[in-house]
Parts: C-alpha cells; structure tokens; sequence
C-alpha cells in the first residue's frame, strides 16, 4: 500500500524530539523528522545503533515521562495531536490505537503469569467482555499469530516458550484491542535466521488481513527489504533518505543509504569482502553544523560541512538529504 494515497494513520512533520539529562537541560535526540505512514502501510525506519529509532518509537507511544520528553513540530496518530495531548488521552489510545513489540519480549512479558492471563489483561483495556468471551478471545489470538495448539500454550508460562513464541504471544497481546498502529522495535534481532522470516511473514499476513499500520525499526536493511513498502534512512537523528523500498534499495541516492545497500551479502558483487562503513554514529552531544555522515561520507566536499542541509527530491517519491547526490 502507499501512505502518499491512503488516509495517514501516523504523520509526523518536522518532528524533534528532546530528552532530559542528569543535569537538567535537554538534548536533541531527532532532529526535524518527516514521514507519513497511511492505512495498510508498512514503513520501515533503519539506521545504525545511536541514530535515534527506538527514541523515536517510544515516543510516539509517550513511553517517557512528560518532564523526561519534550517534543517539536508536529505528531499526530488518527487525527490526534500527540505533541499536546495530556497523558490522559494518550494513554488511552494505547493499545487501542497503537501498541508496540520490543526486540526482546522477556523484558516485557511477567515471568510469574501465564500467557493467557496476559493477553486477558490487554483486553481488559477495551473492557474485555464476560469470562468466557476473553477466553475465546485468547484463544483466536493465539490462533491468529499461528500456534498450532492454542489451548496448551494460552497456560505457559514465558519460560517455557522459545523466543519466536514468546514473540507471538507478545504480537497477539498487542493485537488483543485491534489498534491501528503496531509499532515494531527489533522484533527480530535476537532470534536465528528462520524465526525472523516466519515472525516477519506473520506481520505482513497480519497487516494485509486487518489493514494493519506498522512501522518497524531495524538496523537490518536486508532484513526490511522483502516487506517493507517504504524507507526511511535515519543517521544521527535525521532522516537521510526516504522512498519506496524497492526503488531506494535498487537506486539509494544518499551515501549513507548507498553504504547500507552495499552491506546486503546479495548485493556484494565478484565475491569481494565488504569492507562495511567506517566510523560511528557521532553522539547526541557531539553533533556539528552541516551533514553529520561528513567524517564517514567518500564525497563529502567542504560545503557538506557547512550549515543545514535540505532533503531534496531526488526521483519520483524519493528524497535525500545530500548536497550530491548519487
């Protein structure tokens, strides 16, 4: 599906986003962010570790305390202004409008219920309905994520799950209230090769049954590629390109998202060692006026280092913030 003609679910424009320090100011940890994602859509937001993802999607769903997170431009999920929203109205939306999965579901799941019990507890945000009801509902859930035996897992406890069905038990508990937004922060990072594709065709099949909204993050641009309908190339807090995933992959115009590309073992060409991407992510307290993938960039020229850069069209529905652009 396309966000460019469905009606926007998530919109953020020119978004920044600021946490507080021990010392009581605040650092910039996204700066000036655009993207939209529409009905249906499933966009991807990758970058190395320190580019600001998960900051970003905790955000959305107002997981920091109000005095911690202070937020510019604008947000909005559903028609709903989320840079003023009081906590009240956002927490209710939570898992009804929006929830989220983390890279690791342990840290989530309570090891002392079992997963029944929790699933009953995130239907019991919309009201839940009578015993009986909840335990069907559980049920289907369960059976929605793709476990063979529903009844035997709904009284496991997290520990006696592997890591791909505690993930699946997680999805099912965000799913539980039908939100219309499932944010996805490394759902896959800790699971073998195999696990990741099943858990990512479960999320596709999901999206495509119930109209599903999702924005997953990664650092995985390999991983993202077969599923996402759009991109978006974050490094330092800033979004550096963004585009269709077929057409940024196959033609990345920034390069950052060209070094990326490179780093896909398909796309390694001759046999040849990737030789990956020199350098880190500069730190929050460390950015600088100008591009900050200059230190690292192969083309950088002296006015990359100097003032804003702008995101620039760069083909149909792509753009990058590049100054010269591949």
């Amino acid at each position: 599906m396309n966000g460019s003609t469905s009606t926007p679910v998530l919109q953020a424009e020119d978004l920044s986003l600021f946490l507080r320090t021990h010392q009581g100011g605040h650092l910039k940890i996204v700066d000036g962010v655009t993207f939209t994602i529409g009905k249906g859509d499933f966009y991807a937001v990758v970058g190395e570790s320190g580019s600001g993802k998960t900051v970003l999607g905790r955000s959305i769903m107002r997981l920091f305390p109000p005095s911690m997170l202070r937020m510019e431009g604008k947000l909005s999920l559903n028609g709903v202004d989320l840079v003023s929203a009081p906590s009240s109205q956002v927490q209710t939306m939570r898992g009804r409008v929006v929830s989220m999965i983390f890279q690791e579901p342990m840290t989530s799941l309570n090891p002392l219920m079992t997963v029944e019990r929790q699933i009953a507890e995130a239907l019991a945000v919309a009201g839940g309905g009578s015993r009986r009801e909840c335990s069907e509902r559980v049920l289907d859930l369960l059976a929605s994520v793709q476990f063979a035996d529903p009844k035997s897992v709904r009284s496991m406890y997290p520990h006696e799950l592997s890591g791909g069905m505690r993930q699946r038990a997680m999805i099912a508990m965000a799913l539980a209230n039908n939100p219309a937004l499932l944010i996805a922060d490394e759902p896959t990072t800790a699971l073998d090769v195999t696990i990741q594709q099943e858990i990512m065709q479960l999320l596709l099949r999901l999206r495509d049954q119930h109209a599903l909204s999702i924005l997953f993050i990664s650092h995985d641009l390999s991983l993202v590629r077969r599923y996402a309908d759009r991109i978006g190339v974050l490094y330092g807090g800033v979004l550096m390109e963004s585009g269709p995933a077929d057409q940024l992959i196959d033609h990345p115009t920034h390069p950052y998202s060209r070094a990326l590309v490179d780093c896909i073992p398909r796309r390694r060409e001759g046999g040849r060692r990737q030789a990956g991407i020199e350098g880190q992510v500069p730190g929050v307290a460390n950015w600088f006026e100008g591009c900050r993938f200059a230190p690292r960039c192969p083309r950088v020229q002296d006015d990359c280092r100097r003032g804003e850069i702008p995101l620039r069209t760069t083909k149909t529905a792509q753009a990058a913030r590049c100054l010269y652009p591949q």
